[in-house]
């Protein structure tokens, strides 16, 4: 039985401490040191709520028990309400230590169950299995017989058309023979991280590729405080499995690596330019960029949503569904740039809009610009396919695109304040004077989940829409004037 000074562990806490048991411990012991939930994992979680209302759908007549917040209330009502033999949603169960809160119990027969863990990707992961294992021996331990276990995700190529259909938005995987390998090992794992939890100190644990898998761990902060502050070896680029190497060999900076170490051309370039932390600039490569520019320019950007449940008709789960867009034209050499801003307003679709204006903006000649072009040029391909007509629109100006990207990320430009790092966010700031510092929206994921929020939430009041939808025109304004000043710094370089 579980003591009084043992703490239940979580489904969530236990599979933190498969991850890291530090990070479990810190979770328990100073949970205040552990940085907030930022707006963009909330998102993510709002998100993942809606797609587990929506699969409860498909199990009609069910139970969604209330959230008691106390596991041995929750574990009593639970058990009660497992007597109706009814589909139950958000049931909690204990077993001694352990205490697991179920998306869904689908009751098969007289008296066994169907575990199915809702998940709002498009794939069943690896790292699930660990999820659903530890359900399963928990709800098994409180005395519920369970036959199989699903894992529930979203069906990546369905295509919405009217109403959400729930049977073709949904794929289930039976798991049950991976699930059943695991289940014997959970007890003493559960038995590990509860000492781990009572010890006074945290434990000690090297920092590893583990630390971003699944996802960045909340303690890379405290982990990786040894690191120099800059010219750190990770900022090596695509040398991530080099740089654990000469992290072992105490090599902690880039400034430290010998001439005599095996290194690609950039990695070379970006050695010398942090020793002497200088830019390099390869002049001949970048003319030879600005010489495929053909005026009028068009500097183009997208913010983008990007849904689990699709919102509008002729589109898929997580297809980045363009919202927004800022537009500047220069039309020759010395001009002054005209800007064409647009943001959707209301529910409604805004590709069409969208598609009807860059039509008519983008002209017949000129260079289309854009960072990461590829980004842009997918969204507007899916666009296309949404609403045909565009197509031969499309294809006419995709040869007329010039991706920004290029001189960064060839290293015809470099920069050691890049860190290695060849996107906008970090190239803007270091080469113009323009940076994304004091902005209440800062990156196209928050973009993105403000956007949708105050869109599609209808508690929101105006105000706040407001707020938000200015500092979404101010994001996307700022991405866009920052191309053009990255492209007047290259031009100083062939002066």
């Amino acid at each position: 039985m579980k003591s009084k000074s043992s703490p239940f562990l979580s489904k969530t806490k236990y599979l933190e401490g498969l991850k890291c048991p530090k990070l479990l411990w810190y979770e328990y012991n100073r949970k205040e040191e552990l940085p907030p939930v930022d707006a963009r994992a909330q998102a993510v979680m709002d998100q993942g709520t809606i797609v587990g209302e929506l699969a409860q759908t498909l199990f009609p007549g069910g139970i969604k028990l209330e959230r008691a917040y106390e596991p041995e209330k929750q574990a009593e009502q639970s058990l009660k309400a497992a007597r109706l033999r009814k589909p139950l949603f958000e049931a909690g169960f204990i077993n001694e230590r352990a205490y697991a809160l179920a998306d869904i119990l689908n009751p098969v027969g007289k008296n066994v169950w169907d575990l199915i863990e809702v998940k709002s990707s498009t794939s069943a992961k690896d790292e699930y299995l660990q999820d659903v294992a530890f359900q399963k021996y928990v709800y098994e331990g409180a005395g519920l017989k369970i036959r199989r276990c699903y894992l529930m995700h979203i069906n990546k190529e369905y295509t919405r058309h009217g109403k959400i259909n729930p049977k073709q938005l949904f794929a289930k995987e039976d798991v049950t023979d991976f699930v059943t390998d695991i289940i014997p090992h959970i007890e003493d794992g559960i038995d590990s991280m509860i000492k781990a939890i009572a010890e006074k100190n945290p434990p000690l644990v090297k920092v590893s590729p583990h630390c971003d898998k699944p996802r960045t761990c909340p303690l890379e902060d405290k982990c990786w405080d040894f690191l120099p502050e800059k010219d750190d070896i990770f900022c090596l680029y695509g040398g991530t499995k080099k740089a654990y190497v000469f992290m072992q060999n105490g090599v902690l900076s880039i400034t430290q690596i010998k001439e005599s170490v095996n290194l690609t051309y950039k990695q070379i370039i970006q050695v010398e330019s942090h020793a002497s932390r200088k830019p390099y600039i390869d002049k001949k490569a970048i003319k030879e960029f600005l010489d495929t520019l053909v005026y009028p320019l068009y500097f183009l950007d997208f913010e983008t949503m990007s849904m689990a449940i699709p919102p509008y008709d002729a589109c898929r789960p997580y297809e980045n569904i363009p919202f927004q867009y800022s537009l500047y034209v220069i039309n020759k050499k010395g001009a002054k740039p005209k800007r064409y801003p647009y943001l959707a307003t209301g529910k409604k679709d805004p590709r069409p809009e969208i598609l009807k204006n860059l039509k008519l903006l983008l002209g017949k000649s000129g260079s289309i610009i854009a960072y990461n072009a590829i980004f842009e040029k997918t969204v507007l391909r899916k666009s296309s396919d949404a609403y045909p007509k565009y197509k031969k629109w499309l294809e006419g100006i995709e040869e007329r695109v010039v991706d920004l990207l290029g001189p960064f990320r060839n290293f015809s430009y470099y920069h050691p304040d890049q860190s290695g790092s060849a996107s906008l966010k970090d190239v803007m700031p270091v080469i113009t004077n323009l940076t994304y510092e004091n902005m209440a929206i800062a990156d196209g994921g928050m973009a993105s989940s403000e956007y949708c929020r105050v869109t599609f939430d209808g508690k929101i009041d105006k105000n706040e829409r407001e707020r938000v939808r200015v500092a979404l025109e101010k994001y996307c304004d700022l991405d866009t004037k920052g191309m053009i000043d990255i492209l007047r710094e290259l031009e100083k370089h062939t002066r």
